[in-house]
């Protein structure tokens, strides 16, 4: 028995040193040191075993459980990123509602409208940000949700019930990925909104590969496992470019701005982190629960988000997990103007 707890005490610690290694990955520019940005991917699950050998030692009544536990708090606060405390949900006459959702190209068009349809009657909608959309879309769009202004510029848009007085983007490739703008006036103040798709981490064809071999083709499995967190560090450094690009952008706007999409990037990444510095997680003030937004092969990544700055109180923030019409789950906040 004696050596049985002694490996279980060598795997706590293998656990808290990955967690802890997690932990820095807000900080180390992935162009230094991209490795703990891989190992960020895996944060959900690095901190729930640290929960779970925290419990056994407390049941063992060993004193062992202390490292899990230092390891736990020293995270408090990054874990909110990911983990919701926040039971009370306030409203206002004057409140703004915005969703954001990667729709995974409309494969299910028909399931959109309905819960379009859905989203519209249960949940105020003042904006809709989009991405992995085709311009075919927007007269239906517009009609159901009954947002009459939109941008759109390759793969996303934003919708708004306000009119659109001035628009951009900040285009990084030809592909999908980049940020759009719009400037609209919402109860008498001039505000930016940002929608914005950050580049992939091309991992979601080898994490199905990997479920589907590894009891089959373990050799093959841990292949595609090297070649998913090979994907995973390259493109790291490809948003570390991006998000500059949109800072750049963001540090020469004089009004107030919320900042939505799809990041691509965990809430423990240096990406979050970039914008983190200047907004505020709309999750982290207002959400409840467990933070995942990706529906995929993956289990409990948070990768889509809406950021704020002061100028807004957050209200209420969702994370619409019944809906199956993409790999990533909308996320919708509701917020208001601060008096």
């Amino acid at each position: 028995m004696k050596w049985f707890l002694r490996v279980l005490l060598w795997l706590n610690w293998v656990i808290v040193i990955l967690t802890t290694v997690g932990y820095l990955a807000s900080y180390i520019d992935p162009e230094t040191n991209s490795t703990p940005q891989v190992i960020g991917l895996f944060m959900p699950w690095l901190l729930l075993f640290n929960l779970l050998f925290l419990i056994f030692w407390v049941s063992l009544r060993k004193r062992w459980f202390a490292i899990s536990l230092i390891c736990l708090l020293l995270g408090a606060g990054q874990s909110t990123r990911f983990l919701g405390f926040h039971f009370n949900k306030d409203s206002s006459p004057d409140q703004i509602g915005i969703c954001s959702f990667n729709s995974q190209s409309y494969n299910e068009s028909d399931h959109l409208t309905k819960f379009l349809q859905e989203i519209k009657g249960e949940h105020q909608l003042d904006f809709f940000c989009l991405q992995e959309i085709t311009e075919n879309h927007l007269v239906s769009l517009r009609s159901t949700t009954g947002l009459d202004h939109h941008y759109f510029y390759k793969g996303k848009a934003i919708l708004s019930r306000y009119p659109i007085e001035a628009q951009g983007n900040i285009q990084f490739d030809q592909s999908v990925n980049g940020c759009i703008w719009i400037d609209i006036v919402v109860q008498g103040h001039k505000i930016r909104l940002y929608d914005l798709h950050l580049k992939s981490n091309q991992v979601t064809r080898e994490a199905e590969t990997v479920l589907d071999d590894i009891n089959s083709d373990r050799a093959k499995a841990w292949t595609n496992i090297r070649r998913m967190m090979t994907n995973y560090r390259r493109n790291s450094l490809v948003r570390r470019e991006q998000v500059r690009s949109i800072i750049k952008n963001i540090s020469q706007v004089k009004h107030p701005i919320i900042l939505a999409g799809d990041f691509n990037d965990t809430p423990f990444s240096y990406t979050y982190q970039q914008f983190s510095d200047r907004l505020a997680d709309q999750f982290k003030r207002k959400g409840l629960g467990v933070g995942s937004t990706y529906a995929g092969a993956i289990p409990g990544l948070k990768i889509d988000y809406i950021f704020a700055d002061e100028f807004f109180e957050a209200l209420d923030h969702k994370i619409l997990k019944g809906t199956a019409i993409s790999d990533h789950f909308p996320v919708l906040s509701l917020m208001k103007i601060k008096e």
